[in-house]
């Protein structure tokens, strides 16, 4: 048990320290993007300036946004958040910006003063209004609506308002993109005076944004990566410290090592071990392996169908024999590798075990190749170079490093090995607790 605490207050106390669902926006507990905040605070105070934060999916990116806009947005009200579909268009986001403004003074016991409404051709109406507000994707017709009604949004909403636009990747038409462009362009020709901080997933900003310099040299561009080694364990250490509980190092680097600089994995991670140490009917000081190795099971059966779906579809073959193949493509640290590298990585996971017979390189070649096909999940995609294979969602490996590690087996690449070695090399088997085998695909 954790003392102090009933269900819902540690509960509660829990959700504060780590975030495995939702954004983390305070800064606090946001570990390993100092450098980034920083650049973002600097970028903002710069006129006609706003934020582009890209990189993989996972890597934090909404966490790092709604820090940054928690940070800079003013006292008087809450930043403004809008999250990207498919079939977003600008003027969609213009107008559940609008409403988010409209809805904060509207809202209000007082109404906004005359002298503010002075001059609003779109806002005035629905702030005034007794009854719902306005539809403003209804009366946005163009660009020049979309800044008239940013500029009255500046004017409404607080004394420094921030929006946050998360995941502009997902928007679909290409016009709409192109539009999007045009919009970050004029935000600061027009002086809008408003701060956005915009998110994508993308290894480059062209990738999202296409070939449109001239709005990219109004953003302050920052690609995220994933979390360093020490960020990793600073947020397991960061968290149990809260409840008093210490973690010992070969235990946090092991979770580092699993965790592939993802901050999903190791919240997630961290946020298992918590409850089930919180359960415990003993009071509990300190971390044992057996406690680690049971949050890892209870954090793979609670992953997200997304990433477990398609292991489940690589693995539930006739042959039985893809598991171990899988896992063998999970080493490297640069999200690729070569097929000769990957079957070096595979004799190591097989001799791992007792009596399990090892595919030829062949056999071998023709699995990993029936890994780019969608009935086996669709988990690897070719290379530029003949031979070489990648991620297709590069987020997977982080999952699949989980499902290696719950089964006590050890996969770890040269350049994790040489980190690892700096500060203590723990082995996957070290220990002699075992546990029921996560299911096949969970």
């Amino acid at each position: 048990m954790i003392p102090g605490y009933n269900k819902h207050s540690f509960g509660k106390r829990l959700s504060e320290v780590v975030s495995p669902s939702r954004p983390i926006i305070s800064i606090e507990n946001l570990i390993g993007r100092t450098a980034e905040l920083d650049r973002i605070e600097k970028a903002l105070f710069a006129p006609g300036r706003n934020v582009f934060i890209y990189g993989e999916r996972g890597v934090g990116k909404s966490s790092l946004a709604a820090t940054a806009a928690n940070q800079w947005q003013s006292s008087d009200a809450e930043y403004i958040d809008v999250s990207c579909s498919p079939d977003s268009t600008i003027t969609s986001i213009v107008a559940n910006i609008a409403s988010q403004a409209v809805d904060a003074k509207w809202s209000e016991t007082t109404r906004v003063t005359e002298e503010a409404r002075l001059g609003m051709k779109w806002l005035s109406y629905s702030v005034r209004s007794e009854v719902s507000p306005t539809d403003f994707s209804e009366r946005i017709k163009s660009l020049s609506d979309a800044i008239e009604v940013l500029k009255e949004v500046a004017a409404l909403h607080s004394s420094v308002p921030v929006v946050v636009v998360d995941e502009v990747d997902r928007i679909e038409d290409e016009k709409e993109v192109d539009l999007l462009a045009d919009l970050l362009k004029q935000i600061g020709d027009k002086r809008v005076g408003v701060k956005f901080i915009f998110t994508g997933v993308g290894g480059a900003l062209n990738e999202i944004l296409g070939a449109h310099r001239s709005a990219i040299r109004q953003l302050e561009t920052i690609e995220l990566p994933r979390l360093s080694w020490d960020a990793r364990w600073d947020i397991a250490i960061h968290a149990l410290n809260v409840f008093g509980v210490k973690i010992p190092r070969e235990i946090y680097i092991r979770l580092a090592a699993v965790s592939d600089g993802y901050p999903y994995y190791v919240h997630l991670i961290v946020e298992k071990m918590l409850w089930i140490l919180y359960e415990k009917e003993e009071v509990v000081t300190k971390v044992t392996w057996d406690d680690y190795y049971a949050a890892l099971y209870q954090a793979i059966v609670g992953i997200t169908a997304e990433l477990s779906r398609p292991y489940e579809m690589a693995v539930n073959q006739r042959s039985r024999d893809y598991e171990q193949v899988l896992w063998s493509t999970s080493a490297d640290e640069w999200q690729g590798a070569y097929l000769s590298d990957m079957y070096l990585q595979y004799s190591n996971i097989i001799s791992q075990f007792e009596g399990k017979d090892e595919l030829s390189y062949d056999q071998f070649a023709a699995r990993i190749r029936n890994l780019l096909k969608p009935e086996y999940g669709e988990i690897l995609k070719k290379g530029q170079k003949k031979g070489y294979y990648h991620y297709r969602e590069k987020m997977l490996r982080g999952y699949i490093r989980m499902q290696a590690e719950a089964n006590r087996i050890e996969i770890i690449s040269k350049e994790a090995e040489a980190t690892i070695k700096s500060y203590m090399h723990v082995p996957a088997k070290n220990v002699g607790y075992h546990i029921s085998r996560p299911p096949r695909g969970y």
